[in-house]
């Protein structure tokens, strides 16, 4: 998947004469590259016949299986951050009107919630801080669920993640939004810059990408929503853990409105999104599995 949206974003690129800085090219790459060496590195050690069968050869497959989920983590992160502002390009009318009339359908009042959270500065603050935490739930997730040895977890987190992400493209790209920062005019210079790239690449007046600094630019469905749930569900295997992701990404849910930018109908959306992901890899993981016992019954045989 990350090669055929690479060579997508390749000749989009070329044929539309847009560029990727090279500087955030080449750390990127360099990053990718320097991931998959390390764990390569550790699964030529790990192999070793006089390692593998004891304690350290088990830390050093896990330590791989680490680096290796990194290295597609970071590569994946970097060709579709890409390619979802190729499709910010395609402009088409934007649905801000429509989105704002479904929250006050739902009776939710966007300016107002706003208005209250930002009149709160401590609550303002913990539900920023929890908006936040998304980046380092998305490093230290994979870390944890890999060196504890929670490999099943960790495959379905990056698979959820790939998925979830590939779908939110294919929703966002026929029906963009500017945001609720943009929409109602009432947020601050700096909230408002956060999702500066949108205007420009709608225009066309931004051709050069940096990679070290691409910004979120899709309203609907909420990423950040979706990501709560799938940082929930990977930390299902521990107890603490578990409760502790509940409540951290229930409060990022609950900051998506106003730390984000997003109407109500995107968080909600965001969910169905989730549930779209989660239960197309449930459906292909219980297609799978009689087919790998009707496997493991003929090697019997």
């Amino acid at each position: 998947m990350i090669l055929l949206v690479l060579a997508l974003d390749g000749a989009w690129l070329a044929l539309s004469g847009r560029s990727v800085t090279a500087a955030s090219l080449r750390g990127s790459c360099l990053g990718v590259a320097m991931l998959a060496a390390i764990a390569v590195a550790l699964s030529l050690i790990a192999s070793h016949p006089r390692i593998s069968a004891t304690l350290r050869g088990l830390h050093y497959r896990r330590l791989a299986l680490v680096a290796h989920s990194g290295a597609l983590l970071v590569a994946f992160t970097n060709v579709m951050g890409v390619m979802s502002y190729l499709l910010v390009t395609l402009a088409p009318p934007l649905v801000d009107g429509q989105l704002a009339a479904l929250d006050q359908m739902l009776g939710f009042d966007w300016p107002r919630a706003y208005a209250w959270v930002r009149a709160h500065p401590g609550i303002d603050g913990v539900l920023k801080l929890a908006y936040m935490s998304g980046l380092a739930q998305l490093v230290l997730i994979p870390m944890l669920t890999g060196l504890l040895g929670q490999s099943t977890y960790l495959r379905e987190f990056i698979a959820n993640l790939m998925l979830s992400c590939v779908l939110l493209l294919l929703i966002a790209a026929p029906w963009p939004a500017a945001g609720a920062y943009v929409s109602y005019g009432l947020a601050s210079p700096d909230e408002v810059a956060t999702v500066a790239h949108f205007a420009q690449l709608r225009d066309g007046t931004m051709h050069v990408f940096d990679l070290g600094h691409m910004q979120g630019l899709v309203s609907l469905p909420s990423y950040h929503t979706a990501l709560a749930l799938i940082f929930i569900q990977a930390m299902r295997w521990t107890r603490v853990g578990f409760l502790v992701a509940c409540v951290l990404n229930g409060l990022m849910i609950l900051s998506t409105p106003t730390e984000g930018g997003h109407y109500l109908v995107d968080v909600i959306a965001g969910v169905g999104l989730w549930a779209l992901s989660a239960g197309m890899l449930h459906a292909f993981a219980a297609r799978r599995a009689p087919a790998l016992v009707g496997q493991a019954g003929a090697q019997l045989a």
